[in-house]
């Protein structure tokens, strides 16, 4: 639990950070998820939808566009490496072609450091009838004028990461100012129309944080996505969640998927949510459906890795999806369980009935 709980309280529905200009009550969350969609482009994303599940994935494709960061967080050693292999150094746009999935997120590393974001973006949505396209940053290289730059070439949401309100998240990354910089910028970015996704990793330090972000992101015109801390990147156990606060984190969960529905920002299903407690228990299926078949991680060599975690099991010219279940329960990321969703009646619905309201 962070040592500030005393002194975060929640924003509620109708605040907004000062000069934003937003009201929460005109912001419309329940009309659209994401960028406006024409009838044609939601077609071709529902058909599109029914083709990948017919061929058996990948459905999402994380797209390394280079190893270097400029933070230093102590759960990822992204930051140690000196490798400038970057997404360029290969023709990504033949290996997004030759995947075809419904979704590429632009990863790292830091993303931002990579100067040719915007025709990235462009050329893979030039590239595929229909894709939709995010990116993960830490925020501290984003602009306005570069988030408009990736707007007007296609990408579909930004999302930064965020996992306390206040100085800690500065201290976590390792970057002074940062959180200042990000609450100041999003309001920005939001009034011009772009859509901006907080990244919030669930983890034993910031449970206190998770519903503050929740009601911080509606004032300021942002939502939320929430994913499971790990060790897996490099063995530091420090944010684990134990038995000791699990009774806290089962309260959190049934808190966020209560408020999912009044805020209208947690772009999480609830059936993912609600598999959080089982994750820090270990009692999840000892085998993971998305790695290798729903989901896969494109290296900056133009390798394919199951995900961000395992290792290079071909290069894209080679790759067939993975016919067998991968065993390995190491992670509750939301790309590994927002994918194992997807295949659910009810999340498909859900996703389809919040396009078809986005006009």
């Amino acid at each position: 639990m962070s040592e500030q709980s005393s002194i975060i309280s929640r924003p509620e529905l109708g605040q907004t950070s000062p000069g934003s200009g937003l009201s929460a009550d005109n912001l419309g969350y329940e009309k659209g998820l994401l960028r406006q969609m024409s009838l044609t482009r939601k077609l071709r994303g529902l058909l599109k939808y029914l083709w990948v599940r017919l061929k058996g994935g990948p459905m999402s494709v994380n797209l390394e566009v280079t190893l270097l960061c400029n933070a230093t967080c102590d759960f990822c050693d992204y930051w140690k490496s000196k490798d400038p292999s970057k997404v360029t150094d290969y023709d990504y746009l033949d290996a997004i072609k030759k995947l075809n999935p419904m979704t590429v997120t632009l990863t790292g590393g830091e993303p931002m450091l990579n100067k040719q974001l915007p025709e990235v973006v462009r050329g893979i949505r030039e590239s595929l009838g229909f894709v939709y396209i995010g990116m993960v940053t830490h925020g501290s290289l984003l602009t306005v004028e570069r988030g408009m730059a990736l707007w007007e070439a296609g990408i579909d949401h930004i999302s930064i990461s965020l996992n306390y309100m206040g100085r800690e998240h500065d201290q976590e990354r390792g970057i002074d100012g940062l959180y200042g910089h990000i609450f100041s910028l999003v309001p920005e970015l939001t009034k011009k129309g772009i859509n901006v996704i907080f990244n919030t990793v669930i983890m034993r330090d910031n449970l206190d944080h998770l519903i503050p972000i929740a009601h911080m992101a509606r004032s300021i015109g942002a939502k939320v996505s929430y994913s499971c801390y790990s060790d897996f990147k490099n063995g530091n156990e420090t944010h684990l969640i134990e038995s000791s606060h699990s009774d806290l984190l089962d309260n959190v969960i049934k808190d966020l998927v209560r408020v999912k529905s009044s805020l209208g920002n947690i772009v999480n299903s609830s059936w993912y949510l609600k598999q959080i407690p089982a994750y820090f228990e270990n009692t999840l299926p000892k085998s993971c459906k998305a790695a290798g078949k729903w989901l896969v991680q494109l290296t900056p060599e133009g390798n394919i890795k199951p995900c961000a975690e395992l290792p290079v099991i071909s290069g894209y010219t080679d790759f067939k999806p993975v016919s067998k279940k991968i065993d390995c329960n190491e992670c509750w990321y939301s790309c590994r369980g927002e994918s194992e969703a997807s295949l659910r009646v009810g999340r498909v619905w859900e996703l389809i009935v919040r396009a078809w309201k986005n006009t």
